[in-house]
């Protein structure tokens, strides 16, 4: 359903920059936002929910209110009688006729009381009439005060200015009674109300739509945003910033290039129409991919800050030029979700061994759901006395696991070594004690098939030369309810000193094999080991892991 919506969306945002670039946008922009509030109300049926079961009773009858409005309003288009225009006030009290309303649960927020979603409903519907009524009024106070200068560009601020207070105040009002969901009501009839008020109240039909279609952009952002793996958009971060940018970039180019195309004949007007959509779609791509080079640039947090500005921008772009954009809202909502699943950040498989299947007790410090949050905070497990593992053991390849990150708080980059190959000896006399642990450079992993082919050249881990990286260490020193390991670690042909903390998991068995779990940290600094120093990567590394030993007779 998902993909089926968002290549419906990308093809009518095609056919529209087409029409639009022919001169003949008027006759399909309705169609375009009602395709653009389609979309939105159907990528949002999944979050609709009574108790832990979907309900899509009221996204459909949302679907049915804007759907007969749509088809109202290209029926009476050239109607210009006022009373059309109370139709949406009277369709938002179809809402209290829908059972269990008040059971009704969007994206975990419920609804507290069945009126709030009339309120929103009803407001959305009035604000075209609304607009109307304050335009006679100033119109009246300047008309008494004859020295004052009003034209169309003064009445078309004030249609921008009531849009952006409506929508403000909307996603205040809304969010506060109903959480995303007011959003979903303020669009619904909102976009109704303006599809019936076209050539009635006296309005710049393309501010309307333009409003209207910014508070679907609104909807459908968190929606991408909790698809990609994020909860919240942070305006402080670089690459919402990058995107917003990109998104006003996207919105004047799109226009030059448009004008151009209508401007022009034959093979040139072709010519610019493909450019004006290839050259956002091109943005969008690259913006949404850069995050698989590195963790701080573009992927979901970019494709949610082009969203963002998009919503904002085309409000206040089409009080100037009456272009409202939606083609390009169409083509960024449907090529943005598409790539979505290839942008969205790495989840990382668990390295936990699990313990309960080898028979020893999982007593963690740290299990309460704060801590867990915390990016850098570790669950450290209690630590047992070595000693209980007295013996030879080697490392069970497939269970054991070193992870790994670096890089600013803000933009952490993870990875693992998916194999770890080694021997260890605990004896009773701590000194007598022996790490070695081979670490195979091909299968260290970032989660990211690019970027780790990248790596493996000379630039970075130089595999086909260095093939392996290595510790050494004899001798533990107590350190509380650890060990303290000072050994040898040599990667990219240099050795270096490397402290190692470690704690003894527990002693169990499996399959009637004996089994130990080792847990540790340790950390290091790239550059001692010839790479290049770089802030945005970062220096430090971070490790940790988990191994489970097999006992060697």
């Amino acid at each position: 359903m998902v993909t089926m919506t968002t290549v419906f969306a990308l093809f009518a945002g095609i056919l529209a920059t087409i029409a639009h670039s022919r001169n003949n946008f008027q006759s399909i922009k309705s169609i375009s936002y009602y395709i653009l509030s389609l979309v939105g109300l159907i990528m949002s049926m999944e979050y609709f929910k009574i108790g832990e079961e979907n309900d899509q009773l009221l996204p459909l009858i949302l679907i049915s209110v804007v759907s007969v409005h749509f088809f109202l309003g290209e029926i009476t288009r050239n109607k210009t009688q006022l009373w059309w225009n109370f139709i949406p006030l009277l369709s938002a009290s179809s809402l209290l006729l829908i059972p269990d309303l008040e059971k009704i649960s969007y994206n975990g927020f419920g609804i507290d009381n069945s009126t709030d979603v009339f309120l929103i409903a009803l407001i959305s519907s009035a604000v075209p009439f609304l607009t109307h009524l304050a335009k006679l009024g100033i119109g009246n106070l300047i008309i008494r005060f004859g020295t004052i200068k009003w034209a169309e560009n003064e009445e078309n601020y004030l249609e921008s200015l009531v849009s952006y207070a409506f929508i403000g105040g909307i996603a205040v009002l809304g969010s506060f009674l109903l959480g995303n969901l007011g959003l979903v009501i303020a669009g619904s009839f909102y976009l109704s109300a303006t599809l019936l008020a076209r050539n009635k109240v006296g309005l710049q039909n393309d501010i309307l739509s333009a409003a209207s279609g910014a508070i679907f952009l609104l909807v459908l952002l968190p929606i991408v945003l909790m698809k990609g793996g994020y909860e919240t958009l942070d305006l402080s971060r670089g690459e919402v910033l990058e995107g917003a940018f990109v998104g006003g970039f996207m919105i004047i180019f799109y226009e030059l290039l448009l004008n151009l195309a209508r401007h022009n004949k034959g093979l040139w007007k072709f010519i610019f129409a493909v450019l004006a959509l290839i050259i956002p779609m091109i943005a969008i791509v690259l913006l949404g991919f850069a995050y698989t080079q590195l963790e701080r640039l573009g992927g979901v947090l970019a494709l949610g800050g082009i969203i963002g500005s998009m919503a904002i921008l085309s409000v206040t772009f089409t009080m100037f030029k009456q272009s409202t954009f939606v083609a390009l809202k169409l083509v960024t909502i449907g090529l943005s979700i598409l790539i979505l699943p290839y942008v969205k950040p790495v989840e990382i498989p668990s390295s936990s061994i699990d313990l309960s299947s080898l028979g020893i007790e999982d007593d963690s410090k740290n299990k309460d759901e704060e801590s867990t949050k915390k990016k850098k905070e570790v669950d450290a497990p209690k630590g047992k006395d070595i000693t209980n593992a007295m013996g030879e053991w080697s490392i069970d390849e497939e269970a054991s696991q070193i992870s790994f990150e670096l890089g600013p708080d803000d933009g952490r980059t993870k990875g693992a070594f998916k194999k770890v190959k080694g021997e260890i000896s605990i004896q009773a006399v701590l000194e007598n004690c022996s790490v070695d642990v081979t670490l195979p450079v091909k299968e260290l992993t970032t989660y990211n098939s690019m970027r780790d082919e990248h790596l493996m050249q000379s630039d970075y881990f130089h595999e086909e030369k260095y093939p392996k990286m290595r510790y050494k260490a004899e001798g533990f020193t107590k350190d509380g309810d650890g060990y303290v390991l000072n050994g040898e670690f040599t990667m990219l042909g240099k050795t270096k000193p490397l402290e190692v903390k470690l704690k003894l998991v527990g002693v169990g068995e499996k399959d009637g094999d004996k089994k130990a779990v080792l847990w540790g940290t340790s950390q290091l600094d790239r550059r001692e080991f010839g790479m290049d120093p770089s802030e945005k990567i970062g220096n430090i590394v971070d490790f940790t892991f988990e191994i489970q030993l097999n006992h060697e007779f």
